[in-house]
């Protein structure tokens, strides 16, 4: 019986693919989170405090628990292609609004909400469920970490000429105003892209997916998206791989804060700041992402996660009790790279998916409804050390969030080994000739 979970395609369709989707990854995400990479001039464009600012992620960040799962519902049963053109071309239009009132919160609010309908609700959860049904079941470690790769490259790629288009027109809220710009042009050619090489899925596919999703759903009778979304919910592996995602991507968040580190604890200059966070971002993540990639498909995605968060466990440490105004600037910024590589190594997360057993139908269902606990550093995290910035001195901030990452990181430690175990367990029921512990049999 044909696979209706794997996409067969020619290698140079399925590089291609792989890259545009990565660029339209990228291209959604890079206004909501300007203050990544422009936190100061960012804050001054908007005109408030850096708490207020950083509010705006707050609101972005409910995407993932009101968003994402109703996404990932909609990729599981359409034609995610067309679903995933969506997802650029708003990206587009609430940019263009965005620039219409920029100097009122309200309507920032309102956009940043537009930006989480087009990125967390349409563009996420789809682009996870296309990635894992383009490649097979043994090499969802590979697939994710060059996912990773092609998102770091073109993240690169539209920061760099965000940052060209900032400087060339003399920085400030001109400069604010030529990144969005710039972003806007190139969500348009993206979008041209999405449409001519991601492959459409089949009357069939679309037919068995749908039926397979039905069969497995613990509710047999409400097949409608909140009975679907609770009932992925209702299982351990889902909140095993939500963690997983939680974990990474708070440690990303955090080390987003080493921009403003470097300005207000070691004095680098904004612009040299703003480059070092392009490259600790975007080139860590082209290097970091395939190795872990390999390390995840040669091992396993947990035992690639348990390496990571031991590498994040011995950096933290050195920041908490070995850097200091006194320590060489260059050796400290080797130190965060070697952090940022450390956390986009880890970002193959999404391939645990399949460590924990879930079933392929219920890949884009599962992955937005793990969105919630996986992405809910946007909805606190943002705004409590944007609080600790304005309301304490710099060092005692920093701190604050470096104490709070180790314990975050810790607690992902346990969570990884407790999916190698998942695993262990399940490769024996299989053997067996017994269902994995997912269907509760």
């Amino acid at each position: 019986m044909e696979n209706v979970n794997y996409i067969k395609m020619s290698k140079i369709r399925l590089v291609l693919a792989m890259l545009i989707m990565g660029a339209g990854w990228a291209i959604v995400y890079l206004v909501p989170y300007l203050q990544y990479t422009w936190y100061e001039p960012f804050r001054d464009f908007l005109g408030t405090s850096g708490t207020k600012m950083s509010f705006l992620l707050s609101i972005y960040g409910l995407g993932n628990i009101f968003l994402a799962p109703i996404g990932g519902w909609v990729a599981d049963r359409f034609n995610y292609k067309t679903i995933y053109f969506i997802s650029i071309i708003l990206n587009v239009v609430f940019a263009v609004g965005f620039l219409l009132n920029p100097h009122s919160y309200v309507w920032c609010i309102l956009m940043w909400i537009g930006f989480a309908i087009a990125s967390l609700m349409f563009n996420f959860p789809t682009q996870i469920k296309i990635v894992r049904m383009m490649w097979p079941e043994n090499a969802q470690g590979r697939a994710f970490g060059w996912n990773e790769t092609c998102i770091g490259i073109f993240n690169l790629v539209e920061s760099s000429l965000m940052m060209i288009a900032f400087q060339t027109v003399g920085g400030g809220e001109a400069g604010i105003k030529a990144t969005v710009i710039a972003n806007i042009a190139m969500s348009i050619v993206i979008a041209a892209g999405v449409w001519f090489v991601i492959p459409n899925p089949t009357k069939e596919m679309l037919a068995a997916a749908r039926a397979e999703a039905v069969a497995k759903s613990a509710d047999k009778k409400d097949k409608n998206v909140v009975a679907e979304v609770w009932s992925v919910l209702k299982h351990k592996e889902t909140w095993m791989f939500a963690f997983c995602i939680f974990g990474v991507y708070s440690f990303m968040t955090t080390l987003t804060y080493f921009t403003p580190y470097f300005s207000d604890v070691l004095g680098v200059p904004i612009v040299i700041a703003g480059w070092a966070a392009i490259f600790r971002q975007y080139g860590c993540q082209m290097i970091g992402a395939p190795i872990g990639g390999e390390i995840a498909t040669r091992t396993s995605p947990a035992k690639n996660l348990i390496l990571v968060y031991v590498l994040a466990i011995a950096g933290l440490l050195y920041m908490l009790f070995g850097a200091n105004e006194n320590s060489s600037v260059g050796f400290v910024i080797f130190i965060v790279v070697g952090l940022s590589f450390a956390c986009y190594a880890g970002r193959n997360y999404y391939a645990t998916i399949e460590e924990c057993g879930i079933p392929a139908s219920v890949t884009a269902t599962t992955t937005g409804a793990a969105a919630i606990l996986g992405f809910s550093p946007d909805i606190f995290q943002f705004t409590l050390f944007s609080n600790w910035l304005d309301t304490l001195p710099a060092q005692q901030a920093y701190d604050r969030m470096f104490w709070f990452q180790l314990v975050v990181v810790i607690i992902g430690l346990v969570d990884a080994i407790m999916i190698i175990r998942l695993k262990k367990r399940n490769d024996q029921r299989v053997a067996e000739g017994k269902e994995v512990e997912y269907y509760g049999k």
